[in-house]
């Protein structure tokens, strides 16, 4: 089997090849070599130079002859051995008779054709090996996220006692706002800001009127209708929170609720009235999530101060919650 893979080698056929063009040459250039003697020897008599021993001369000739012819002949009974070997399914002649041009390329081209195979493969294997290990990199990396996160949240505080602020109560009601609005017309972000910033740090320095002063000393962060999400948040973690969102509330509830049972979150949440029967507001507004009691989500209502500390379940904000973020800090 091993001598029947070599004579499919194009390598070893080449050799092969090679040697029956030189047995071939040799058996071409040998009679002629031969029928030069001969010939000499054939001058020589008639020209009267020859060995005086005729017998031994003429004997050299026939043997000269004899040798000249066989030699010649020597390939053709070499074929016809292998053709009578071949037709006997005697597999000794497959090297003998693959050693040509026809099939030594058609092996190269089998061999080129399935070294490209095997590089092709190879490579597949290896980026399928670089993806798993990508894969796994990821994964470890998502859990090492994972781990810092709940090592992070382990370190947060409880949410103390909330302090609450409403918009529309003094001494900041009718303190201007931005744009010729007040405080109690759009005021609803600072203030709500204010409320998460003074439960944890305290009153001082963290009342809406300071929260309105930071945020809108941001470019484009408030106009007359109200303020950007993003300003709130930068303005907390300007104070040390930590802030996480923004949140789609339809796809994320489930989220702000397990967060919120924590104890150690609070949310801000901004709400419309698009269904028409939202009972925080008529067009946009922030509020605040503060905690759950029985099941339910307890909040501070920074426009309608008789809202405060109610609870109220998923209901009264599907369809209308947009976004929220949620804010904590570490002890």
């Amino acid at each position: 089997m091993i001598f029947l893979d070599a004579c499919n080698d194009s390598g070893i056929l080449s050799t092969i090849l090679f040697l029956k063009e030189m047995f071939n040459v040799i058996c071409i250039i040998v009679p002629i070599i031969l029928i030069i003697m001969l010939s000499i020897e054939l001058m020589k008599i008639v020209m009267g130079n020859a060995d005086k021993n005729i017998g031994k001369v003429v004997k050299s000739i026939t043997m000269k002859a004899i040798a000249a012819v066989l030699v010649f002949f020597v390939p053709t009974f070499i074929n016809l051995l292998l053709n009578l070997l071949d037709s006997s399914n005697i597999s000794v002649t497959t090297c003998w008779k693959n050693a040509n041009n026809v099939m030594i390329a058609e092996l190269r081209s089998k061999e080129e054709a399935r070294k490209l195979q095997e590089q092709y493969d190879l490579n597949k294997e290896k980026e399928e090996a670089k993806k798993e290990r990508e894969k796994i990199s990821a994964l470890r990396e998502e859990q090492r996220k994972v781990n810092e996160e709940k090592a992070k949240e382990a370190r947060f505080r409880k949410v103390p006692s909330v302090v609450y602020y409403g918009q529309c109560l003094y001494p900041w009601a009718n303190q201007p706002f931005y744009g010729g609005s007040t405080m109690c017309n759009a005021g609803c972000g600072p203030t709500s800001a204010a409320i998460v910033a003074s439960t944890y740090l305290g009153r001082s320095g963290h009342n809406p009127i300071d929260a309105k002063n930071w945020i809108c000393s941001k470019k484009g962060a408030c106009d007359s209708s109200g303020t950007n999400f993003f300003a709130i948040r930068d303005y907390l973690k300007s104070l040390g929170f930590e802030a996480y969102g923004e949140y789609y509330y339809d796809s994320h509830k489930d989220l702000l609720y397990n967060k919120i049972a924590t104890g150690k979150y609070m949310a801000i949440v901004i709400v419309s009235n698009k269904t028409g029967r939202n009972m925080f507001t008529r067009n946009w507004h922030y509020l605040v999530i503060t905690g759950l009691k029985n099941g339910k989500f307890t909040i501070a209502q920074p426009s309608r101060e008789y809202q405060n500390n109610y609870t109220y379940g998923f209901s009264a904000f599907d369809g209308d919650a947009a976004t929220f973020y949620l804010f904590a800090r570490e002890g």
